[in-house]
């Protein structure tokens, strides 16, 4: 028998509770205390108020769910985003949640992908071949047709690399790890079981590739960012403004200072 968990206030998504942890909400130091063993959780696209979301549902006790946070070192704002969530999950869900912090590309693929870090530090050092590259690859066309092509070539790779971890949830922290992830989560048909998130952590100006369409939730920095995201073509119901993510012992230090 499937049930509805009861939870103090309404939340859209299980991501929305952790991200309260995150950017330092005031249930950051909250522990439930009564939890007497681990939950099994899945998830339905369907809102009371009629729009599409995600709902928790408890189904019992067994395993923890597996949480694949995607990312690159492609600057440092993105591993420290992947480990300031991974470490928000850790306080606020103990040991429910497997979080595993992976650069997939690097891991399991071939060039281009494995070679995004050394290119992204070349490209910076020259200013007009980063312009180029970034505005050459913003139309939707080219950018789609780009990363489909890498997706069929590299599919097996990348859905070994997906699925040793089993994700429950796939969250994606780089403008790069959205299109091809939702491609192979389609060719397996794995689309409606694996809830995908992005986080923006680009504060304003954002290449395109950030907004996917068949993306659960995408979590924006600003309102601008946001903006962009509608006309991008995601719904309201797709886009959450929540900042940037920070490390769950800075927002501490924050608060503490506060009180």
């Amino acid at each position: 028998m499937v049930m509805k968990v009861a939870t103090p206030e309404k939340v859209s998504s299980i991501t929305e509770k952790v991200w309260q942890s995150v950017y330092g909400g005031r249930h950051f130091f909250h522990h439930n205390h009564h939890i007497k063993r681990q939950r099994r959780y899945s998830y339905e696209d369907e809102d009371e108020d009629g729009t599409i979301g995600i709902q928790l549902m408890q189904m019992g006790a067994e395993t923890s769910k597996n949480v694949l946070i995607l990312m690159s070192d492609t600057g440092g704002g993105h591993r420290a985003s992947a480990e300031a969530i991974r470490d928000a999950f850790r306080i606020q869900f103990g040991d429910q949640y497997r979080i595993h912090v992976k650069d997939v590309w690097k891991e399991y693929t071939g060039w281009p992908l494995n070679n995004m870090e050394r290119s992204y530090k070349f490209m910076v050092k020259h200013v007009q071949l980063w312009k180029v590259a970034f505005h050459g690859t913003s139309p939707r066309w080219i950018h789609s047709s780009y990363l489909a092509a890498i997706a069929s070539y590299y599919a097996k790779e990348v859905e070994v690399g997906l699925m040793e971890y089993k994700p429950d949830i796939i969250i994606s922290v780089h403008p790069l790890m959205q299109h091809i992830p939702l491609l192979v989560l389609k060719w397996k048909g794995l689309q409606k079981k694996v809830i995908f998130v992005t986080v923006i952590t680009d504060l304003n100006t954002c290449h395109p590739t950030w907004f996917h369409p068949r993306v659960n939730r995408c979590y924006c920095p600003s309102k601008e960012v946001a903006k962009r995201a509608l006309y991008d073509g995601l719904e309201d119901s797709q886009v959450r403004v929540f900042g940037l993510p920070i490390r769950p012992s800075f927002a501490r230090a924050v608060l503490s200072k506060m009180t």
